[in-house]
């Protein structure tokens, strides 16, 4: 058996040798471009792109500004006299993230209606007719309770929509309110989540209402990815509005870097936009019956 008595090479010390003995060499060498004069002075470099002067504080701001809300119950302490009220004053809401045709009236919060207090009760007109609209509001997760008064008030009053908001969602209550707004044209049920991030580092918040991500549903992945691409189209949108109160509230700020993530953004709704219009040409609106 022949032994390998050599020394261990010392990496460390052959890196750096090799530096020191390369550093006078110009990468110029390397690439094939040395016509350039010995006597020739060298190009001024050019000026470091850095942000325009912004206030004090910005970067501090900066990274407040989008910190998630952990605590609903911070802004929101009681559901009824915080939560309901708050939501009452912010129909406009409901109406975009709900896809309602036409804006929605108050009648009125905690009404009562076939022995229970539904949050909040509005109108809203559908064709040529004026329809109820029940909402139900939670700052915990779903409960049967809420559920039930929800369906319950829907038929009492025969609304156009039941709209139900929390914070969090049971997956088969998911279930129900799919099942629900499958087999009773009549009323539209829409489940909605409330969401929130910081504007500021004085801690004020701004909140959204966006469709709760889809239930789980191993036999149909197509559903599931369909969903979730839903919800990202829902987090670009309030992203944007995000933006847009930011430039609206700090002038002062330079914003350019973001200018290029914009555009982006953008171009790939223009293709998802047209992808999704030839793809409802060839998908029914309803589901097929099957014959009896």
């Amino acid at each position: 058996m022949t032994t390998n008595t050599s020394p261990a090479v010392d990496w460390t010390h052959l890196g750096r040798s090799f530096a020191e003995s390369h550093a006078e060499l110009d990468a110029n060498d390397y690439l094939g471009v040395g016509d350039q004069k010995v006597d020739e002075p060298a190009p001024a470099p050019e000026p470091a792109v850095v942000d325009a002067e912004e206030p004090e504080g910005t970067d501090k701001h900066r990274q407040i500004w989008l910190r998630p809300v952990d605590n609903m119950r911070r802004f929101f302490p009681h559901e009824a006299t915080d939560l309901t009220p708050w939501l009452a004053k912010r129909l406009h809401m409901i109406k975009k993230a709900a896809w309602f045709e036409n804006p929605l009236t108050l009648v009125g919060t905690e009404q009562k209606i076939a022995g229970y207090r539904i949050d909040i009760l509005a109108k809203t007109l559908v064709g040529d007719r004026e329809r109820f609209v029940v909402i139900e509001n939670q700052l915990e997760r779903t409960d049967a309770d809420h559920l039930g008064r929800l369906i319950t008030c829907a038929a009492e009053v025969e609304a156009s929509h039941a709209v139900w908001i929390t914070t969090e969602f049971r997956d088969d209550h998911l279930k129900v309110m799919e099942a629900l707004q499958r087999n009773h044209r009549a009323c539209s049920f829409v489940p909605l989540l409330i969401e929130g991030a910081y504007m500021s580092a004085e801690g004020t918040a701004n909140f959204n209402l966006v469709t709760p991500p889809t239930y789980s549903s191993p036999d149909d992945l197509l559903r599931v990815k369909l969903h979730e691409a839903l919800r990202k189209a829902h987090e670009v949108n309030n992203t944007m509005n995000l933006l847009h109160a930011l430039l609206a509230s700090y002038p002062d700020v330079d914003f350019s870097r973001y200018r290029h993530i914009v555009e982006e953004a953008g171009l790939w709704s223009y293709y998802t936009d047209e992808k999704v219009d030839a793809l409802l040409e060839r998908i029914p609106e309803e589901r097929r019956k099957r014959a009896v």
